[in-house]
């Protein structure tokens, strides 16, 4: 009898330098390889491949289809990746790159066929995760075709992972009318904790297909800043991003979309985009948002504006020059959102809305705050309309739990306490476990409040107890906020570890008694829950 016995490959590291000697299988910097390239090959699944510090010069796309990782030895700002404004830099699959700067990529659209053709002039990345890295001045743009390519510096999909990044300067040679967006994710796709500033594209500097986007601040770049077609965006920043004020026409799949709708965000297919500050952004239509079949939701929408170019004034081409805050055409919805600040050109510095008369293409206005924007705050041109509990400046309609008075916003945009908004929105099934733009329960005290934040009653510990044991603690709540109790020894490290379970308040002031180890000293706080 005899058996065979078989291990299980070690993952290993792999070196690449200018100054090895390049001999294989490249186990440590003295026999490094020379060219990134030819540790790939070399590499096996699982095995970690270290790029020293270099500027590394490409003549061909480097390939990887192996479930690998290429790391920038000591960070980003020592190695770099440069494909010469001629190569895409990578073309990966089930990869990771970590701690890389990509530059100077560059891709060309107009291939129906082969998606690799056209996705990414930095890195085409499927299945991968690519964290920590920085992409700059890499390009692309639209083909013989007329197609533009997706992704200057990085087109994601199919489930990658993108964290940690930041994006500038990516097509800066760009006129805004040929030009990619800068970063693409799609296919059901991650991207968070990025930024995406001073780019130029005529798609958007953050163009998400059917994916996800969270805690990314997207700002200073020209000719819009979010392209969201289905998927989620939340919890983001947009601001600063400047739309076209001209009749410019973009194509992504098949479908058609102008650029010179949505400044900061052009959601449409469904997409959903929640607990974002919307600010300070620009565009022929729908200065902040342009919403076509999507939604925008617990939003603050501020300080934006719609305006047109001198030489196709309002009207040109059948397009107006309206909704400084948003722009909702058909089946759009904007739910719990306060619009304030925002200015147009033309007539509706608020919220602009055009329907049809088909059932199917109903438009939503519900729960918002449209107050202090230029011109009108809410005119229509809308036939089928859901337009209720909303708080409209020198309002419309005021049927519906539709109001007029003055919200009585504070200087950080939540309500007061005397604030006619308060517990006067319209319960709503999505509310369930979801939370308000700061991330605080979404319905206190029974019916949620109007606009993009909840009040609550300030928080304050009333009294301590220590006794047996135990210490109780009382504090001032807000019936049915969520509230965690937070220890801590040392303030100075700004360390905190949680207490027992979460208490749901059931009136004015609670209560929580835990047991609790003696100590010298120990400092307690209690903070509102915040939703994910």
């Amino acid at each position: 009898m005899s058996w065979v016995i078989t291990a299980a490959a070690q993952a290993v590291d792999l070196y690449v330098s200018p100054d090895g000697n390049h001999t294989p299988p490249f186990a440590n910097w003295a026999q490094a390889a020379m060219n990134i390239q030819a540790a790939v090959d070399a590499a096996s699944e699982g095995d970690t491949i270290y790029l020293a510090d270099h500027t590394y010069l490409l003549k061909e796309t480097i390939t990887v289809d192996k479930a690998i990782t290429i790391k920038g030895f000591s960070g980003p700002d020592g190695c770099v990746i440069d494909g010469r404004n001629n190569v895409r830099c990578f073309e990966i699959n089930d990869a990771n790159l970590v701690d890389l700067t990509i530059q100077h990529g560059f891709v060309q659209g107009g291939f129906l066929g082969d998606p690799a053709r056209r996705y990414g002039g930095g890195v085409y990345a499927r299945n991968c995760v690519i964290s920590n890295c920085v992409f700059r001045e890499n390009g692309g743009n639209q083909g013989l075709h007329g197609i533009l390519p997706a992704g200057a510096a990085l087109a994601a999909r199919d489930g990658s992972v993108v964290s940690d990044c930041i994006f500038y300067d990516n097509n800066k040679e760009g006129d805004g009318f040929s030009d990619p967006s800068t970063v693409h994710v799609g296919n059901g796709s991650l991207i968070e904790r990025c930024t995406i500033r001073n780019n130029v594209t005529s798609v958007g500097a953050l163009d998400c297909d059917y994916s996800t986007v969270v805690q990314c601040q997207i700002y200073s770049n020209q000719y819009r800043g979010v392209t969201m077609i289905g998927g989620t965006m939340r919890d983001c920043q947009i601001f600063d991003n400047e739309g076209s004020p001209g009749v410019v026409a973009f194509t992504v799949g098949s479908a058609v979309r102008p650029s010179n709708q949505g400044g900061g965000v052009h959601i449409s297919e469904g997409g959903v985009v929640t607990r974002c500050l919307i600010q300070n952004n620009g565009s022929r239509i729908g200065g902040g948002a342009y919403i076509e079949n999507g939604t925008l939701r617990n939003c603050l929408v501020l300080d934006n504006l719609s305006h047109y170019d001198p030489e196709n004034p309002p009207g040109s081409f059948g397009v107006p020059s309206d909704g400084g805050g948003a722009y909702i055409q058909g089946r759009g919805s904007l739910e719990n959102c306060t619009v304030l600040g925002n200015l147009s050109s033309h007539t509706t510095g608020g919220v602009f809305w055009k329907s049809s008369f088909d059932p199917v293409d109903e438009t939503v206005i519900r729960n918002n705050i449209l107050y202090s924007n230029s011109g009108f705050n809410l005119p229509s041109e809308a036939f089928v309309v859901t337009l209720e509990h909303n708080c409209i400046q020198d309002g419309i309609r005021l049927t519906n739990g539709n109001i007029s008075s003055d919200p009585l916003i504070a200087a950080d945009h939540r309500l007061s306490e005397s604030s006619p908004c308060r517990n006067t929105g319209s319960n709503e099934a999505w509310m369930t476990g979801s939370g308000d733009y700061a991330g605080i329960t979404r319905v206190i005290n029974g019916d949620v409040d109007m606009g993009a934040l909840e009040f609550v009653v300030p928080l304050v510990i009333t009294q301590i107890q220590y006794a047996g044991g135990q210490v109780t603690l009382n504090w001032t709540s807000s019936p049915g906020a969520a509230y965690q109790l937070e220890g801590t020894d040392d303030l100075s490290a700004n360390s905190w570890e949680k207490v027992g379970a979460a208490v749901t308040a059931t009136g004015t002031v609670s209560s929580q008694t835990e047991a609790v180890v003696p100590r010298l000293r120990r400092f307690y706080r209690y903070r509102h829950i915040l939703f994910e």
